[in-house]
């Protein structure tokens, strides 16, 4: 059974954002890096630190880097590889994704989601590259 049926997203601003009627979250369809073309998402998506994702999306004005609550409510449980709905996010890589959610506790992590399957886990803020997709709205 879907965890995130196309039935609860409406397309915004020519298909390029979708709103998930459930959480009234707005997301970008494609990864940073990438730019939606009417259908599915062309280019190859970024890798950013955390500290450059979390600028990246303050640039952006009224886009944020989601957290890590948000981010699972798109994870698509019955898919893997990647573990999303491809009709509401095509092209999608499965990959890790940056949440803005430090980790309790320790102040050089960020919790972050593998599209590949699915899951989320603790990631070094430093360094250490992840994807990025964008949310506004909510919080």
């Amino acid at each position: 059974m879907e965890t995130t049926p196309s039935a609860e997203f409406t397309p915004l601003e020519g298909g390029a954002v979708v709103r998930h009627e459930r959480t009234g979250l707005e997301w970008r369809r494609c990864p940073e890096g990438m730019n939606w073309n009417g259908s599915g998402c062309d280019g190859n998506a970024s890798w950013m630190n955390w500290q450059t994702a979390l600028q990246h999306a303050h640039d952006l004005q009224g886009w944020r880097l989601p957290n890590i609550n948000e981010l699972r409510s798109i994870v698509e449980f019955c898919r893997r590889g990647p573990a999303v709905n491809q009709h509401v996010f095509p092209d999608t890589p499965s990959s890790i994704f940056w949440s803005a959610s430090p980790v309790a506790g320790y102040s050089d992590r960020a919790w972050s989601v593998h599209f590949a399957r699915g899951n989320d886990f603790w990631n070094p803020r430093g360094n250490d590259t992840r994807r990025v997709r964008l949310v506004r709205g909510g919080q």
